[in-house]
């Protein structure tokens, strides 16, 4: 369904709890099928990539129990899994496919993975490589979904580079050598989002890290282990739209509470900083790293990113070139190319989008390059069903000269359910509270 957006100059002002963390919550409800027992997820992020990851677990027998702002997931834990449904639908959820893939691998009984028509245009293969070296069955539809995974036994320890930077394929590796028959070790290109290692360290399994490298040592007594109790904080991929709002409006100052700062998350807010927006970050002691931050508006200056800088930010690029749109000088984003395969081509749909606008911006194989400042124009643009694309052109409106047809709300329930609510909020001039 369209939408008109119009332009509105109010300072982002006040208060925000950010959605619950997508990353976290899909992990911790994964997770929970492992071990025999009770998992408790506190606040966990009622979307619908989450609720795909919920199907999952509840296919293998998983019993979920809803109170008020936590779910309890009993599972019967991995060698008791139900065999019932062989067939599971991920949806639009790349990250329930991806780690699903690793998780079921610990099982003996066959099954397989489908989605919808988005998530059957991404790749699987990247998945499925290190999968095979570990001796698992896995087949796909010419490296596409739907995906089967097959195995019985053991999986063999290796030793595997990975080519692209990627805490999906990581995570799914991870959860396949928890039955390995010896260690497994995996090196990464740059460093990525660690919650696989830092959560399954906390249901008692062995894994350890140094910079680039992760080491798993397979589960031998699956009942010492243990369920846990996640706590859920603010996704910073949510509130980076916020943040970014504030980093373009004069007289902006925004507070976002209980969020997520862990170095591998805020990739976004170094990078506003380095532009010369004022941000202030605040942690608080937790095993998943939650604090504060504060965000001042200060007149923007281009910085440029590269590839290592990207998988701290991968989700938070598009709103990266919109900003670079109205700093100072010229930016250029490398090493960027993991964009081609999220929900949609990101790089093109963002490039795209900003020309529709009236940006000065190139694209290039890995990334893109950006000109500015340039006045925004209003038209038509596209969310090709991408709920990042939908909520970076939101921002886009609120600084351009005319009117934004997005022509698609719907695709934020994928992770941001009540984005255009608050949205509108602001856009009446309410002040965001706690």
């Amino acid at each position: 369904m369209a939408m008109v957006l119009f332009p509105n100059r109010i300072p982002v002002k006040g208060i925000l709890r950010p959605p619950s963390d997508k990353s976290i919550t899909h992990r911790a409800i994964l997770f929970s099928s492992l071990v025999k027992g009770s998992t408790h997820i506190k606040d966990p992020l009622v979307a619908q990539d989450t609720l795909s990851s919920r199907r999952l677990v509840e296919s293998l027998g998983v019993q979920v129990e809803e109170n008020q702002r936590e779910w309890i997931l009993s599972s019967p834990g991995f060698e008791d899994w139900s065999n019932v449904d062989r067939v599971i639908d991920c949806g639009n959820s790349g990250t329930t496919m991806r780690l699903a893939m690793g998780l079921l691998s610990l099982s003996d009984e066959p099954r397989t993975l489908t989605g919808d028509s988005s998530l059957s245009m991404r790749p699987m293969e990247r998945v499925a490589q290190p999968l095979r070296e570990m001796g698992i069955r896995v087949a796909t539809a010419k490296g596409y979904p739907p995906v089967t995974i097959e195995h019985e036994g053991r999986a063999r320890g290796i030793t595997y580079e990975m080519p692209v930077a990627s805490a999906q394929v990581k995570s799914a590796i991870i959860l396949a050598a928890l039955k390995g028959s010896e260690p497994t070790e995996i090196k990464e290109p740059y460093p990525t989002r660690d919650h696989t290692e830092r959560m399954l360290r906390q249901m008692g399994m062995t894994i350890s890290q140094t910079p680039n490298r992760i080491h798993v040592e397979p589960v031998t007594h699956w009942q010492r282990l243990h369920p846990e109790i996640f706590q859920v904080p603010g996704d910073p991929s949510s509130a980076a739209f916020w943040a970014a709002l504030a980093g373009l409006l004069p007289g902006s100052y925004l507070t976002l509470r209980d969020v997520s700062v862990s170095a591998r998350r805020t990739g976004f807010f170094r990078h506003l900083q380095q532009m010369g927006t004022e941000v202030n970050l605040t942690p608080h002691a937790s095993a998943e790293e939650i604090g504060t931050m504060t965000i001042s508006y200060r007149p923007l200056k281009a910085h440029d990113v590269d590839g290592t800088q990207v998988p701290d930010m991968v989700d938070e690029i598009p709103l990266v070139a919109l900003m670079a749109s109205q700093a100072v000088g010229e930016t250029t984003i490398r090493g960027a190319q993991e964009l081609r395969v999220k929900e949609t081509d990101r790089i093109h749909a963002t490039v795209e989008n900003l020309r529709i606008l009236g940006a000065d911006i190139e694209e290039r194989a890995d990334g893109m390059v950006v000109r500015g400042p340039t006045a925004l124009q209003g038209g038509g643009v596209k969310t090709f069903g991408d709920h990042r694309m939908a909520m970076m052109l939101a921002v886009a409106a609120a600084v351009a000269k005319e009117p934004i047809i997005l022509d698609n709300e719907g695709s934020v329930n994928i992770s941001y359910p009540m984005f255009f609510d608050q949205y509108r909020q602001w856009q009446n001039g309410e002040i965001f509270r706690d």
